[in-house]
């Protein structure tokens, strides 16, 4: 049993150690891929970065040429160079913004043609500028930049307008000249510090990438070394288990009660037979091996030879296992020509294709179980004897009781004789019921179907059916109940029907009786109906002085844990039990 349960934790083992690698090497891969993927938006940044640097000298250069030359048309491509940084501003505050619009920032970085993949680097890396300390950086930079470009746009236009109103005014030209030198200069410190910026993050990133492959090589190479030491440790702890197991069974199978041996199943001939055949029928385990399953099949009892054979020969051939006995008993002859009983239990040995190689199986000496059954079979006989006659005893003596009140009720007066009549069919009902348990098998139970038919054939009769034209209809199912529930059944049937016969169809010589009883959900119900001359009209459950009978079923009814109900319209009257039943 150890060596089994090995198995499933090896398989474990197994999963666990694909996983811890699986995992590494998809944080490998992931780790390399997003790194490698933040490098190449780092040099999309420097190289966008580079063409509005790239735009706003030519911007700056025209705008001097044109305060030179003053023709019109440098003025104009001084407008168009601003094109871009105008563009990029927006893509700018769009991807900082709570919501930002990543088309718009699309459009905006296609003004300076970047390709279109490392404009989906751009924007995918914007996303993370809150982040990373260094892309903060990058960005205030560029946000100042953007406003350095809007008072060069300025200057631009107040240079355009005194050429246009004061053409003379050179001292105001020279002025805005010196301005838009000093605002050159300090773009291009901010464009450096931008560059420089960007190259931090880039060395950072480098730096994180490399230090995480090294970490992560370290913990595949810890990881795989921990997992080997743990794989031999495992191997060892199994093999020493399996050697502890093997020679636990091997104790077992020398010590056992019971025989243990397995047969090949193409020769038929004993491959393993444990020593305790030696104490059960005498022989040595190499005795039955050196002559074969013919030494045991000789000693077999002659009544049981015969079934031993067939079954043998139902176990050859190929198609055993649809007429393999797992099981049987016979008597066999020990060596001092004493008969014992033994349970052999056996099971099919196969190999990797299905087909049976060998058959283990089990013996036991069951000649004490035997004796015992033997000895509790007859004593259930004569208890079941005992039984019968109680039953028949009980049915004659509430018959002889039935007898005296039958000749009670001759010299009984008119008021007195109903009454010994009830008394009659109560004990009728009693009666009957040990009449069907004596002739039932199991002694304890009735079918309640057939019970009820009889009695309600024997109550009509009693109140004279065939003077009266009363149909009786019945829809009762068939379970069976045993006496303690059967009794009070009767006597509660035994009453309704004396009931309905007394009172419902005291003055009338038609009508209609049903009587059903159906079981469901674990809850029996009883009913009987007439349409007879119905309930008084001062007629109530809770009044405190009843007749007999209703007193009887309600207590009856209560013995069963069960509800009485009774319903009443214009033409049938309706009494209802309904109980549980196990």
């Amino acid at each position: 049993m150890d060596g089994l349960n090995k198995q499933p934790h090896s398989q474990w083992g197994n999963i666990a150690i694909i996983s811890v690698f699986v995992v590494l090497a998809l944080f490998l891969i992931a780790t390399t891929h997003y790194g490698t993927k933040t490098l190449s938006a780092v040099r999309a940044y420097v190289g966008a970065e580079g063409q509005w640097t790239k735009a706003q000298k030519e911007a700056t250069m025209v705008l001097i040429r044109y305060s030179i030359n003053e023709q019109p048309e440098l003025y104009n491509q001084f407008q168009t160079e601003l094109k871009l940084h105008k563009a990029f501003r927006k893509t700018r505050q769009t991807l900082i913004s709570d919501n930002p619009d990543y088309d718009r920032a699309f459009r905006g970085f296609q003004t300076a043609d970047i390709h279109s993949d490392d404009i989906d680097l751009l924007i995918w890396l914007a996303q993370f500028h809150s982040d990373i300390s260094y892309l903060q950086q990058a960005f205030d930079i560029w946000k100042q930049g953007d406003r350095h470009i809007t008072k060069l746009d300025s200057l631009g236009r107040l240079l355009h307008k005194t050429i246009q109103e004061e053409p003379t005014d050179h001292g105001t030209r020279t002025q805005l000249i010196k301005d838009i030198h000093e605002l050159d200069h300090k773009l291009t410190q901010l464009e450096s510090a931008f560059s420089a910026t960007m190259a931090d993050g880039a060395r950072w990133i480098r730096t994180v990438l490399f230090w995480s492959i090294v970490i992560l090589g370290a913990i595949i190479i810890a990881t795989g070394y921990f997992i080997t030491q743990s794989y031999f440790s495992y191997v060892n702890s199994l093999n020493q288990e399996l050697t502890e197991s093997e020679n636990k069974f091997r104790s077992v199978l020398q010590n056992s009660r019971d025989v243990i041996y397995q047969i090949d199943f193409d020769s038929g001939n004993y491959e393993y037979m444990s020593p305790a055949v030696k104490n059960m029928l005498g022989y040595s385990p190499d005795q039955i091996l050196e002559y074969g399953t013919e030494f045991i099949l000789d000693r077999i009892h002659p009544e049981d030879r015969k079934r031993m054979d067939q079954e043998i020969k139902e176990m050859e051939g190929k198609e055993v296992e649809d007429h393999f006995a797992s099981e049987t008993e016979f008597r066999i002859k020990t060596n001092e020509e004493n008969y014992i009983w033994v349970n052999n239990q056996r099971s099919l040995v196969k190999d990797s294709n299905g087909n049976p190689t060998a058959i283990v199986g089990t013996v036991r000496d069951i000649s004490e179980r035997k004796k015992h059954e033997v000895e509790t079979q007859q004593s259930l006989e004569e208890k079941q004897t005992l039984l019968e006659e109680i039953h028949h005893r009980v049915k004659n003596n509430l018959a002889v009781v039935s007898s005296l009140l039958e000749l009670q009720k001759n010299e009984a007066n008119d008021e007195v004789k109903p009454i010994l009549q009830d008394t009659q069919s109560r004990i009728h009902s009693i009666a009957m019921i040990h009449e069907k348990l004596y002739q039932t098998e199991t002694l304890s139970d009735i079918d309640i179907k057939e019970y009820i038919e009889d009695f309600t054939s024997m109550v009509a009769n009693s109140f004279g059916l065939d003077q009266k034209a009363i149909t009786i209809s019945q829809e009762v199912q068939s379970f069976s109940l045993d006496i303690t529930t059967a009794v009070p059944i009767g006597l509660i049937l035994n009453e309704l029907l004396n009931n309905a016969y007394k009172h419902g169809f005291s003055d009338t010589q038609h009508g209609e009786l049903r009587i059903a009883l159906t079981k469901e959900n674990g809850m029996v119900t009883l009913r009987v109906s007439d349409n007879g001359r119905g309930l008084p009209d001062d007629f109530s459950l809770d009044r405190d002085q009843q007749s007999l009978g209703m007193t009887l079923i309600q207590t009856l009814t209560k013995q069963l844990e069960g509800k009485f109900d009774i319903s009443s319209n214009d033409e049938w009257t309706s009494f209802q039990v309904t109980f549980p039943i196990s």
